[in-house]
């Protein structure tokens, strides 16, 4: 090497986001053979799913540059806020109507609306008449398409507009219509959460009928025709591809359920939207966001597999991880430093003495095989090592501590509102030994547990466990508090566990995404995650205290 490296002060193997990590996603994406298959019209695969850190953003990112003609929204964007501070909205929601129907209708005007923007480039009120024109005059003679020319006659003006200000026109038109059906009889009525508490039980049964024909009666049939419209007439070049991506899923943009409501509308559309063949509408989610989209909204008869030909899992392999570390750490260096390139082995240490454990292994068992999590330890190796030409064992123990305390605390982050309680539950874990037995979770170290989340008023199942457990007299056992805490624990990834002395250990991320309760009754033996060893300052055994103790003393 011509010269020798230094490793300065903020060197990163990348951000850990992909909005703010674009110029290294530029020339070290790895290519699973996602954008093929997400960017195939023909291909249902549509929802990207994965946990936080997966990869989803950037896949929607890549998409977004190599599409000629793509879309992003931003639920951000869409001010979904205002469905739930809506007087209208609040007041259907309070006598429990199904608004499924509208939500749908929300997303298919929006998805359309996009759409048109996109093929005939209309961005002004300009832009926006000469499509109407033409449009109009195509199909003036059509008797079959009247419904549809019908809508776009009603929206003529407005497609040009953003889609916030879509949204509260329709929502609008929801509660004006609702206030048409109700007639001079409701005509003082205030359609808002006071007014609905005012009325009587049979007022509300009759207002809540006749809402729910208007829902039922909403513009959806106009928009069925207007789909089949504009596959005939705007997006019938089999040369032309046009996709809509949707990012920022999993953020905080409206309360729990409208999210939940909000995406499994999103979702029954993309379905929808199959039938225009030179389209695709993307969608990247999390996991978890999607459990609890389906666990919110299932009603009767709903089957989860019937959703599984659009989704496409995001996984990765050790091999596949190494590349990518590779691919930027030559990168990086190359940027800063010299034209050599620079590997992994170039800067990380060799194996422990003995011939024992390499560096890219003992960072990856600390992962839960996902690009953050690789990305952040490397970072944080590269933060201990300032000033140095290596890093050394010493530096990656170092630097352990402070990513295992950031794991810990994302993985709050991540499954806050799955649990909500977790911050807490995790807690049974510290100082344990890293791999033990159901038996070694003591009655006092569970009754610990059980007393801190007695006091959490929120809906995290480990919290209804023991709400359930003092409120029935003792018909709830302890055991079934474990099995609930197990159950959390190994889903989130924080444990693995085996099921029989003959088996493996299972993790949430490798194998099955969660185990049922018959399964954690019958866990043989339970292991903590190394990610978490020195945040819950687990009890390493004696051949782990042996590498630890090496990767101190190498230098």
């Amino acid at each position: 090497m011509a010269n020798p490296i230094i490793i300065k002060n903020h060197l990163k193997v990348g951000d850990l986001d992909a909005e703010t990590d674009t110029s290294l996603l530029e020339t070290c994406f790895i290519d699973k053979g996602y954008i093929y298959q997400l960017m195939n019209v023909r291909d249902p695969l549509s929802i990207v799913l994965g946990r936080t850190g997966a990869g989803k953003s950037a896949l929607i990112y890549k998409i977004s540059q190599l599409a000629e003609k793509s879309k992003k929204i931003d639920p951000n964007d869409i001010s979904v806020r205002f469905l739930e501070h809506s007087d209208i909205i609040q007041f259907l929601d309070i006598l429990d109507v199904n608004l499924d129907l509208f939500y749908r209708l929300l997303w298919r005007h929006i998805l359309i609306v996009e759409l048109l923007k996109l093929r005939y480039n209309i961005q002004n009120e300009s832009d926006n008449r000469n499509f109407f024109d033409s449009i109009s005059d195509y199909f003036r003679r059509d008797t079959v398409k009247k419904k549809a020319i019908e809508y776009f006659r009603e929206w003529g003006d407005k497609f040009w507009l953003d889609t916030d200000e879509h949204l509260k026109v329709i929502t609008q038109k929801l509660e004006n219509d609702t206030k048409a059906n109700l007639g001079a009889k409701y005509k003082g009525l205030s359609f808002n959460i006071s007014g609905a508490e005012k009325l009587s039980d049979e007022q509300k049964i009759e207002i809540k009928q006749r809402a729910s024909q208007v829902v039922s009666g909403l513009q959806i049939k106009k928009l069925n025709e207007m789909l089949d419209l504009i596959a005939e007439h705007s997006f019938n070049d089999p040369q032309q591809k046009f996709y809509i991506v949707i990012d920022q899923l999993d953020e905080s943009w409206a309360n729990t359920l409208t999210r939940c409501k909000f995406i499994r509308a999103l979702i029954e559309e993309i379905k929808t939207f199959r039938k225009i063949e030179n389209i695709k509408i993307i969608a990247a989610m999390r996991k978890d966001l999607l459990d609890l989209v389906f666990d919110k909204t299932r009603g009767a008869g709903f089957q989860e597999e019937k959703y599984e030909s659009y989704i496409l899992p995001i996984q990765w392999t050790r091999d596949e991880l190494t590349e990518l570390v590779e691919k930027r750490v030559k990168e990086v260096f190359k940027r800063q430093y010299t034209n050599d390139d620079v590997t992994f082995k170039d800067i990380f240490p060799s194996a422990t003495k003995g011939g024992g454990q390499l560096a890219i292994d003992f960072i990856m068992e600390r992962t839960l095989f996902r690009p953050r999590d690789i990305l952040q330890f490397i970072n944080e190796c590269f933060k201990v090592a300032y000033g140095r030409e290596r890093i050394s064992w010493r530096s990656i123990y170092a630097a352990e501590a402070q990513y295992s305390e950031k794991r810990l605390k994302s993985l709050k982050e991540e499954w806050g509102e799955v649990y909500p309680s977790f911050d807490e539950t995790v807690e049974i874990l510290r100082g344990l030994q890293s791999s033990f037995k159901r038996s070694d979770l003591s009655d006092t170290r569970l009754e610990h547990i059980i007393t801190d989340l007695y006091d959490q008023k929120t809906d995290d199942p480990c919290v209804l466990e023991v709400k359930e457990y003092f409120n029935t007299s003792g018909e709830v056992k302890q055991a079934e508090i474990l099995n609930k805490i197990l159950i959390c624990l190994y889903r989130v990834g924080a444990i693995g566990i085996k099921i029989s002395s003959l088996s493996t250990f299972m993790w949430s991320f490798f194998d099955q995404g969660t185990v049922s309760r018959g399964e954690v009754r019958r866990a043989s033996q339970i292991k903590v995650h190394k990610m978490l060893y020195r945040a819950l300052d687990i009890q390493v055994t004696a051949s782990e205290r042996f590498e630890a103790i090496e990767a101190e003393e190498s230098h």
